[in-house]
């Protein structure tokens, strides 16, 4: 069984190994050493831990880190009569270890995330899924929406 907790800064250094695997997964070879990444995105991943904006649910199995999924707090610009700091959350960078899926997991991190989110007065999460991720989603309570627009360049 996972036990499913908020990551802290020592878990750094696996869920770095975990967005080198998931981008080898999906994207094959890199350009860049893993050792550049990994002084890249452990900066990254301490500023998003400290900053109060990023929330990181992790699934350990006999203390090994084998799943993951991000929430980024966005910030909504206030509205008149808002007693409280308005919040969205943009859910990325979801991940088990192959060895892991099709187990509940993921479903375990979502619930625990969404408990979280409206505990915490978050209006609603939005995401961007793989076309191999849907199913997952949409069993999860997501569903496609027509309103976001986006531009790429």
């Amino acid at each position: 069984m996972a036990i499913v907790r908020l990551a802290t800064l020592d878990d750094v250094d696996e869920l770095v190994q975990m967005r080198w695997d998931f981008s080898a997964e999906d994207y094959g070879v890199s350009t860049v050493s893993s050792e550049e990444f990994h002084q890249i995105c452990s900066e990254f991943l301490v500023k998003a831990i400290e900053s109060g904006d990023w929330y990181i649910w992790v699934a350990e199995v006999e203390k090994n880190i084998v799943s993951h999924m991000y929430l980024q707090l966005i910030h909504k610009v206030p509205r008149p009569g808002e007693t409280r700091d308005p919040y969205y959350g943009y859910v990325t960078n979801v991940y088990t270890r192959p060895a892991f899926r099709s187990q509940g997991i993921g479903t375990d991190i979502h619930m625990a995330m969404e408990k979280w989110s409206k505990e915490n007065d978050i209006e609603f999460l939005i995401l961007w899924p793989s076309s191999t991720s849907v199913q997952f989603y949409t069993r999860n309570g997501f569903a496609r929406c027509e309103e976001a627009m986006e531009k790429h360049w």
